[in-house]
């Protein structure tokens, strides 16, 4: 008989992250395929994945139920990639943009090409100059069917309502977790603010970006508003599946031949989303480096988890403005999305730390965190802490690092680009194995 406490209360975490291929100069190249077909016959059990453009490459970790597993895996599976690399004589860029101007050479495959006619051959290139950092959480017990890879029409259910709390959350946090993670000050050449990649993918009017990826479909790419009920959130995947069937048939595409997975959830780019997969998918965070990566990866999952094993409500509310992610033992609340949406996300992608209510934000999921992150865990959110500490980013060290280029106000040219981008990488094998290294000792992994 199966334990329903016991599946409910395991939360498995996956990660997904794309990387930028350089030549040894530091300009971008189309090296995705020879890597790859080198990482395939040296590591064949690494997950390496062609992306939309010939520049980039995606390595995905299985799922499990501890961090530092999943994140000894993905480094391991990180260092052999970069191991095959060199010998392509290629250099792996792990940064959310590329700090200089190139023209991406995006997929003949007819789901990319299917996409240019829809969204605009020119603004899809934006798909082909950001990379992001994908985490992927279970869903509670019994909400998802797999055969139809879609969410139960549940109504009373305690695990509905706690996947209703997760995703609202994951909405709140998406700014503090973007700022977090920020590391693309430089977009074609232009310094943008602290976090281009997000201004360029989502667009919009949130960020002033009408050239965005999604700026005319929002539904379809932007950070959404909470949701109340089960039925709100099955009403919201049947609009946009709906929206997305219409303008595929626009373009003589027939819905279910461009589906990855034949599934309703399958229609959708948002920052949160969930996923045919059954998971709660996080993927509005720019790529960084090993460090980071796992202070967000366990900042987040043991959030996620307390929220799915205690039934804790997630509640909007005017005073979270002011006091965002208080925690009253059965509650977490968290600002409205009006908020969330139309003030902090800008703030995070032009000011980052350097703005007091987004430093302050970022400091109280920290802290919502620390209450439920084990003792034995916590040295892993150091990098996190130093952010906010000296109120720097990734970003910020990137255009530290700019600046002893001699680069121009706002500007960088081809040249300096790529040496820039050089000097970001060539540390990166280091910073792993010393990642490495570090959760061995921690937890004798």
């Amino acid at each position: 008989m199966l334990d329903i406490k016991k599946l409910n209360k395991t939360l498995r975490l996956g990660i997904e992250f794309e990387l930028f291929t350089l030549d040894e100069d530091g300009f971008i190249i189309d090296g995705a395929d020879r890597l790859i077909t080198r990482v395939r016959r040296e590591f064949p059990k690494i997950q390496i994945k062609r992306e939309c453009a010939k520049n980039m490459i995606e390595i995905i970790t299985s799922p499990h139920t501890e961090v530092p597993d999943v994140m000894l895996t993905a480094l391991e599976d990180f260092q052999n990639v970069i191991i095959s690399a060199k010998k392509e004589k290629i250099i792996l860029y792990a940064y959310g943009t590329y700090p200089g101007a190139f023209v991406p050479k995006i997929r003949p495959d007819q789901r990319y090409i299917t996409q240019q006619k829809i969204l605009g051959k020119q603004r899809f290139l934006a798909a082909g100059r950001c990379i992001g950092l994908h985490f992927h959480f279970s869903l509670p017990w019994g909400v998802f069917n797999d055969l139809e890879k879609a969410i139960k029409p549940l109504i009373q259910s305690r695990n509905i309502t706690s996947m209703l709390n997760v995703y609202n959350l994951c909405i709140a946090m998406d700014p503090a977790l973007t700022t977090f993670s920020q590391s693309s000050p430089f977009y074609q050449g232009k310094r943008l603010g602290k976090d281009s990649r997000i201004m360029m993918y989502r667009g919009g009017s949130p960020f002033d970006s009408p050239n965005g990826l999604y700026a005319n479909f929002p539904n379809l790419g932007a950070l959404q508003q909470y949701k109340s009920t089960n039925t709100d959130i099955l009403h919201l995947i049947a609009e946009r599946f709906s929206q997305w069937k219409e303008v595929l048939s626009n373009v003589g595409c027939n819905i279910y031949s461009f589906l990855k997975y034949r599934s309703v959830l399958d229609s959708a780019w948002n920052p949160v989303k969930i996923n045919p997969h059954g998971t709660m998918e996080i993927r509005g965070t720019d790529m960084n480096h090993p460090d980071v990566i796992i202070a967000i990866a366990v900042l987040v999952k043991f959030i996620i988890k307390a929220i799915q094993e205690k039934y804790i409500q997630v509640v909007s509310s005017d005073t979270a403005i002011d006091k965002p992610f208080r925690f009253d033992g059965e509650r977490i609340y968290i600002p409205p999305n009006t908020h969330v949406i139309g003030i902090l996300q800008r703030l995070s992608a032009y000011e980052g730390l350097e703005n007091d209510e987004i430093h302050k934000y970022c400091d109280a999921l920290l802290q919502l965190g620390k209450k439920f992150i084990p003792e034995d865990r916590l040295p892993l959110l150091l990098p996190l802490e130093v952010f906010l500490k000296n109120r720097k980013t990734a970003s910020d060290r990137i255009i530290a690092e700019a600046a002893t280029l001699n680069v121009e106000e706002g500007s960088i040219s081809p040249k300096k680009a790529a040496e820039l981008a050089v000097k970001l990488s060539q540390d990166l094998y280091l910073e792993i194995e010393v990642t490495k290294k570090r959760l061995h000792s921690l937890y004798g992994k």
